[in-house]
């Protein structure tokens, strides 16, 4: 593990989806959603990858890193894109801000455990703790957001 930290955060993030096992092809959309904001070029790759790594970072380690993973991979897409990529993988979907409110998202947390919606819960906490850290070191540093 030690030589992934090394890598730059897009070459960990595939290197890290391609290792794992998950159900309904999680990997393959994951693969999918960093092709198509590599052909957007609208600045969100490198972002969500960082988001990602510092989501595996803050999470328990007793604890199963890939809804970590895969909530700051997803994290900056629109609810479009979300319906789109996260169609078959409903806590991922969940935690994408703008669908916070969701129809489908609620009916889901309706029908789950307690145990489930307090991991959601831990998923959209970390992530609003990451951004809000990002956003305050663009505020006093340079402009930049390296090294979320």
């Amino acid at each position: 593990m030690k030589s992934l930290e090394l890598l730059d955060p897009l070459t960990w993030a595939k290197t890290v989806n391609d290792k794992w096992i998950v159900h309904h092809n999680l990997n393959n959309s994951a693969d999918d959603w960093m092709r198509h904001l590599a052909a957007l070029d609208d600045g969100r790759l490198v972002p969500s990858c960082e988001i990602a790594r510092a989501m595996c970072a803050a999470r328990d380690r007793m604890v199963d890193p890939k809804p970590w993973f895969y909530a700051g991979l997803f994290h900056l897409a629109t609810a479009a894109e979300a319906h789109r990529f996260l169609a078959n993988h409903a806590l991922t979907r969940a935690t994408v801000p703008p669908l916070t409110n969701d129809e489908t998202v609620r009916l889901w947390l309706e029908r789950n455990t307690p145990e489930t919606a307090a991991l959601l819960d831990r998923l959209r906490q970390t992530l609003a703790g990451i951004i809000s850290s990002c956003e305050l070191r663009l505020l006093l540093g340079r402009g930049e957001a390296s090294g979320l």
